[in-house]
């Protein structure tokens, strides 16, 4: 993939050693002064079709502006002479950036694509066409998708998701904003990985349903410190809660149930109440005790 801001420093620099302005140069090429300007800033690239005439009036080859490699440049001036020319997805990866569209898209339809050149050419297609070669391709992981969201809509994305061979919690909390609900409580529900660290369900949890949200805590509920319950209490159901109470005081760790208090219903509260009691723990005992 070319880095645009070094190409965009190679144009600067040879349009200044040439003794050239940015106005002088785009008069010659016949394009705008703000096309020129944005290509010296990096935030555009110079198409496939003006490429020839930007090389000769800077005094470099393909290759050098673009910082390409010899397997590259042969793939640029290949498309540059040969008017049906075509391209393999690795090639169309990479030269994507300086293509026009409709090349990009003629390219794309002549290969079946593979999820990470579909990554690499989505910013330079249409949604709809982007979607049409979605439809069949493998997906390995979600994490993958997490580079096309901005670009599909969320039914298209849903599905993508839904297919992913490798489902983990990492994945499912980089796609939650992108995903709706029901997709998102289906994977959960399929994850079987258990992450070295949950501190991200607290972002997940506004995404997930309630019944899903419930589930995760009775499934994992165990492996939660103090904080992370207190944290996720708001969007617990009180059966929920009340199941992980029986749960700590069973095992003696009540202590990690403080912050949970103002979301017990009365009767957890008592049991609290009578765990801190047998254990000698009056101050929490008091502190539960406000809340009968």
């Amino acid at each position: 993939m070319f880095d645009t801001m070094k190409v965009a420093k190679k144009i600067r620099q040879a349009r200044i050693a040439q003794n050239l302005t940015q106005m002088n140069l785009a008069d010659a090429m016949g394009v705008s002064y703000q096309a020129v300007s944005n290509w010296e800033r990096g935030n555009s690239m110079p198409d496939i079709s003006k490429l020839e005439d930007l090389c000769q009036i800077l005094h470099l080859s393909p290759a050098e502006l673009l910082g390409m490699e010899n397997s590259e440049s042969a793939a640029v001036t290949r498309i540059m002479t040969q008017e049906d020319a075509s391209l393999t997805a690795e090639e169309l990866s990479e030269l994507a950036p300086v293509l026009p569209p409709v090349q990009v898209k003629e390219q794309a339809k002549k290969q079946k694509l593979n999820i990470a050149s579909l990554v690499a050419i989505a910013p330079y297609l249409d949604e709809n066409f982007l979607e049409e070669l979605s439809e069949d391709v493998e997906v390995e992981n979600l994490l993958i998708l997490q580079s096309l969201a901005p670009y599909l809509d969320e039914d298209t994305l849903d599905k993508l998701a839904r297919r992913a061979q490798k489902v983990d919690f990492n994945g499912i909390a980089a796609l939650a904003p992108f995903l709706e609900e029901d997709t998102l409580d289906y994977l959960v529900r399929h994850c079987t990985q258990k992450p070295e660290d949950w501190a991200f369900l607290q972002e997940l949890a506004s995404f997930l349903s309630k019944e899903t949200l419930d589930w995760t805590i009775r499934q994992w509920g165990g492996d939660f410190d103090r904080k992370m319950l207190t944290a996720l209490a708001p969007f617990l159901e009180e059966q929920t809660i009340d199941t992980l109470v029986r749960e700590r005081i069973a095992v003696g760790d009540t202590r990690s149930l403080t912050g949970l208090l103002p979301f017990m219903e009365e009767d957890a509260v008592r049991g609290l109440v009578r765990a801190f009691m047998d254990q000698g723990d009056l101050e929490a005992m008091k502190e539960a005790a406000r809340f009968l």
